[in-house]
């Protein structure tokens, strides 16, 4: 406690240098959360679909606070801190690490003010995540953001660069960082929003190879009485390998993937459909990089509409925690599914889905289906801060596995979880 104690107190010291401290206002949100894991397909990194000598099973558990210091009208300083993040129960060299103040994290820290010209943001921010989950996971980055002031409602514009990589400064070539530059355009309605953005990655890190590739997305949130629509799609294009060396073949990046979801709430029910996809490469050999998945590092972990396929430490098309299945990520994915929550009462609410998902270009002489999954899940709510879930999750391996050599054992997942907000 004296360590956590501590560690608020210099944040709050270290971010008050700027600021007199009669205007300072410090507010602290964040959570705990504790999981317990079982799965009978594991292999020590995760739910996998190949057969394996036995189950897993585990206690995970994670601490994140997150402190606003404003400093007065126009000016903030923010930050995520991570005591424990996704660490596992057990695990002598993460205890070593939290005991000797080795496993704190200021995961994000930057300043926002309120120019004359419109809201910045400069520092450690939030990064990776744009609209909605899919293909997108959050993060953090070194951005130096602006919304321009002259952009008026219900319209609202942001751009900024990222420095992804800094070499130029710490080495004796010159031109060799990555830099991510980005504009994003939004609408803004009573019953929908709108979003448009276009991103443009520099990357001259490697000494034989440019990377120079385009990103555009839309996404949309519309609302129509009871019934919901929401989507979105991502296109990226341009170079993944721009050779220095003529005789090289150089590779190409042209993938693609889109997610629509459905839905209708009436009173306490909401039940809808979601059909998801990212374009697999149908021949790895050839100078063109079709598979998006294997560019953004999966479905993207923050997107868990399934259990076992997209699962925050189960997911095999996420890698949040450990890596995606590469050949599923390769073979890219089709995937449609029916959900419902139904809130019983303002406490408990209850949780179903079925999925069915199969391979967009699986290899010569493999199976394209991945198989069906079926979830159920409970959330109840012990107090205004502290819920418990209890989740269930069957997945009918398809033959792709098999075809693949990995066998087709089937998958079930088991997994409680108790989260404590503030």
């Amino acid at each position: 406690m004296k360590k956590f104690i501590s560690t608020v107190a210099a944040f709050g010291l270290v971010l008050g240098a700027a600021a007199s401290a009669s205007a300072l206002d410090l507010t602290v949100k964040g959570k705990y959360m504790l999981e317990g894991y079982y799965f009978n397909q594991g292999d020590g990194t995760g739910v996998t679909a190949t057969d394996t000598d036995g189950a897993d099973a585990a206690y995970v558990h994670t601490f994140l606070m997150k402190p606003t210091l404003k400093v007065n009208d126009k000016i903030s300083m923010k930050a995520d801190i991570r005591f424990l993040k996704d660490s596992d129960m057990g695990d002598n060299d993460q205890q070593m690490e939290l005991k000797n103040n080795r496993n704190v994290d200021i995961h994000k820290i930057y300043m926002e003010w309120m120019s004359p010209v419109g809201k910045t943001r400069f520092g450690r921010t939030p990064g990776g995540a744009w609209a909605h989950d899919f293909l997108s996971s959050s993060g953090n980055a070194d951005r130096l953001m602006w919304w321009p002031s002259f952009v008026q409602k219900p319209f609202s514009l942001v751009v900024f660069t990222q420095k992804s990589v800094e070499n130029d400064w710490k080495a004796d070539t010159s031109d060799c960082d990555s830099d991510m530059y980005k504009a994003s355009l939004s609408y803004k309605a009573d019953n929908m929003k709108l979003m448009a953005a276009y991103s443009y990655t520099n990357d001259k890190t490697n000494a034989t190879y440019d990377h120079q590739a385009s990103r555009a997305e839309i996404y949309g949130d519309l609302n129509f009485d009871n019934v919901y629509v929401e989507f979105e799609s991502a296109y990226i294009f341009g170079d993944a390998k721009d050779y220095d060396d003529s005789s090289m073949d150089d590779l190409d990046v042209d993938a693609w993937g889109a997610m629509i979801d459905v839905g209708m709430k009436t009173g306490d029910l909401d039940v809808g459909v979601m059909y998801y996809y990212a374009s697999g490469d149908d021949d790895s050999g050839d100078d063109d990089l079709e598979s998006l998945m294997t560019i953004t590092k999966g479905a993207g972990d923050d997107f868990n509409p399934y259990y076992i396929l997209n699962g925050d430490h189960t997911g095999v098309l996420n890698s949040d925690e450990y890596s995606e299945d590469s050949d599923m990520a390769s073979a890219g994915v089709h995937c449609i599914g029916i959900h419902a929550d139904y809130k019983v009462s303002d406490q408990l609410t209850l949780h179903g889905a079925v999925a069915y998902a199969e391979a967009d270009e699986a290899p010569d002489n493999v199976d394209d289906e991945y198989g069906w999954e079926v979830d159920l899940g409970a959330k109840y709510k012990l107090l205004d801060n502290l819920t418990y879930d209890v989740r269930a999750a069957y997945a009918d391996m398809g033959d792709f596995f098999e075809d693949m050599n990995k066998g087709d054992d089937d998958i079930y997942v088991l997994s409680h979880h108790l989260t404590m907000t503030f």
